[in-house]
C-alpha cells in the first residue's frame, strides 16, 4: 500500500463517501486553522490500495514551533475504518515515516471513535472495549495520554453526550425526553417563543449571550471573529440560532386567554345562581378566578420586562455544526434573568427536528466532563443534555507521537520555563 499527499479534491471526494464524517476533518476547518493567527500549513494525505484507490486519508496541520521542526496534528483523527485494525496498524507505520520525513517534532491525534458503551446516567454497560486499538496505536509509537475526565481548554472533549436519532421520528424523540423537558418545552410554544437562525451580521447577538454565560460559569468565551471565521467557512453547515419572545404577541394572547377565563367565570356564576350547591359549577369557578389571576400576573411580569428589555427578549443564542452524520452543538448562551421562558430547550428542540429531517443519525450535544457526582462543576450542564434522553459518549482519548525525542525533551523545558516567566 502506498502513503502519499494528495489533492485537496481527491481528500474532498473520499470523505464525502465516509459516513461517519466530522467537520474537524474537513477542507474547510483546515482552511480555517490556515487563517488562524499563526498560520497552520495543510496537507492532505492518503492510504493507496494497490488498484490505487483510497483505503484511508486525513488532513495535517502543522505549525514551526521549535526552529524549522513542526508540530502536526489530525483533528479528531483519520477517515479509516478504525475495526481494521490491520489497516489502522499500517496507515499508523507510513504515517510516521511521513513525518519523520518533513521535520516533525511531534503529532497529536484525538481518534473520534468510542472507547467503550455507556447509559445516560454514565454507568459503563456491556459491550467492546477498545483497548485493543490503543495497543495498536501504542505499539505504533503513538503516547496515550490517558482517560482524561473533566473539563481542558487545550483539548476538545473525550466525553460527549449523544442522542441517537436512527430511524426514529420526531414524535419518538420527543415522548423519550424527560417529562420536565417536555413540559418546558410545550410552556416555551404556548407562550410565544420563537426560534430564528442568526445572519453572519447578527452574530454579534450570540456573542453577548455566550459573554453573559462566560461571567456565570467562568469559561473565557470566544472572540466575535471566532465566529465569523465559522460562518464564512462552513456557509450553511455553520448554524447560529437565537430563542427569543416578542412581548406585544405574548402580551396579545395572555389578554385573549384571560378574556376566555372572564367568560368561562361570568357563566359559571349565571349557572350557580341557579343551582348554588353543585360542586362542578364550583369547581369551574375557582378554576376561572385562579386562571385570571394567573393571566393577571403575566401581564404585570410582561410590563416589567419590557420596562426593563424592550418589546423582544433575547431568551438564549447557540451555535451548530451540520454533517450529514449528525447536528453538533458548539456555543451556546443565555440570559439566566429570563430562564423562564425556556430558550434554551426551544433552540435544542428546533436544530433536534432538524437533524431529523436531515437523516443525521444522531445529535451530539457535545462536550461533557465525565464527572458524573453531583458535586461536578458541570453536573447541570450534563443533567440538562441528559433530560433530552441523550446518552454518554466516551472517547478512546488523545495520542502523541514524538518523532524527535531528545529536542522534544528540551522543547518541553523551555516551554515550561516560559509558562513559569509569564505566571510571575
Amino acid at each position: 500500500m502506498l502513503f502519499r499527499e494528495i489533492t485537496q479534491q481527491r481528500y474532498t471526494g473520499f470523505r464525502d463517501q465516509y459516513k461517519e464524517k466530522n467537520f474537524w476533518q474537513s477542507v474547510e476547518m483546515a482552511e480555517l486553522r490556515e487563517d488562524n493567527t499563526p498560520s497552520w500549513d495543510k496537507t492532505f494525505v492518503g492510504l493507496e490500495n494497490e488498484d490505487g484507490s483510497l483505503a484511508a486519508a486525513c488532513v495535517l496541520v502543522s505549525l514551526p514551533v521549535f526552529g524549522k521542526l513542526r508540530l502536526y496534528m489530525s483533528l479528531r483523527g483519520f477517515l479509516i475504518d478504525y475495526d481494521d485494525l490491520d489497516l489502522v496498524r499500517v496507515f499508523l507505520d507510513k504515517l510516521k515515516t511521513y513525518l519523520n520525513a518533513h521535520d516533525c517534532l511531534y503529532m497529536k491525534v484525538d481518534p473520534y471513535v468510542d472507547y467503550q458503551p455507556h447509559d445516560l446516567n454514565g454507568e459503563v454497560l456491556e459491550g467492546k472495549k477498545r483497548d485493543d486499538l490503543i495497543a495498536v496505536f501504542e505499539q505504533a509509537g503513538f503516547h496515550h495520554e490517558g482517560f482524561r475526565v473533566g473539563n481542558d481548554v487545550n483539548f476538545e472533549p473525550r466525553w460527549m453526550s449523544i442522542l441517537d436519532l436512527k430511524g426514529k421520528t420526531k414524535e419518538d424523540v420527543f415522548k423519550a425526553m424527560h417529562t420536565n423537558t417536555r413540559q418546558s418545552i410545550r410552556n416555551a410554544e404556548r407562550m410565544g417563543v420563537k426560534v430564528k437562525e442568526l445572519g453572519r451580521d447578527e452574530l454579534y447577538i450570540l456573542k453577548e449571550l455566550v459573554d453573559l454565560a462566560g461571567e456565570i460559569r467562568h469559561f473565557e468565551a470566544p472572540e466575535l471573529s471566532k465566529y465569523q471565521a465559522y460562518a464564512d467557512h462552513f456557509q450553511d453547515d455553520f448554524k447560529a440560532c437565537l430563542a427569543y419572545i416578542d412581548l406585544d404577541s405574548y402580551r396579545a394572547n395572555v389578554e385573549k386567554d384571560r378574556a376566555r377565563q372572564v367568560k368561562t367565570l361570568e357563566k359559571a356564576e349565571r349557572d350557580l345562581e341557579k343551582t348554588p350547591d353543585s360542586q362542578k359549577k364550583i369547581n369551574r369557578k375557582k378554576e376561572a378566578e385562579y386562571a385570571i389571576q394567573g393571566c393577571d400576573k403575566k401581564l404585570a411580569e410582561i410590563k416589567q420586562y419590557k420596562d426593563a428589555y424592550g418589546t423582544v427578549l433575547y431568551l438564549a443564542a447557540a451555535s451548530f455544526m451540520v454533517t450529514p452524520f449528525e447536528v453538533l452543538y458548539l456555543f451556546s448562551g443565555s440570559n439566566k434573568d429570563l430562564n423562564r421562558f425556556a430558550g434554551s430547550f426551544m433552540i435544542q428542540w428546533h436544530m433536534i427536528q432538524m437533524a431529523i429531517e436531515h437523516g443525521c443519525d444522531r445529535y451530539n450535544f457535545y462536550g461533557i466532563s465525565g464527572d458524573f457526582d453531583e458535586s461536578a462543576e458541570d453536573y447541570g450542564v450534563f443533567t440538562f443534555k441528559r433530560s433530552f434522553n441523550a446518552i454518554v459518549a466516551e472517547l478512546v482519548g488523545d495520542f502523541t507521537y514524538v518523532a524527535k525525542p531528545s529536542q522534544y525533551k528540551l522543547y518541553n523545558g523551555l516551554r515550561t520555563i516560559k509558562h513559569k516567566l509569564q505566571n510571575l
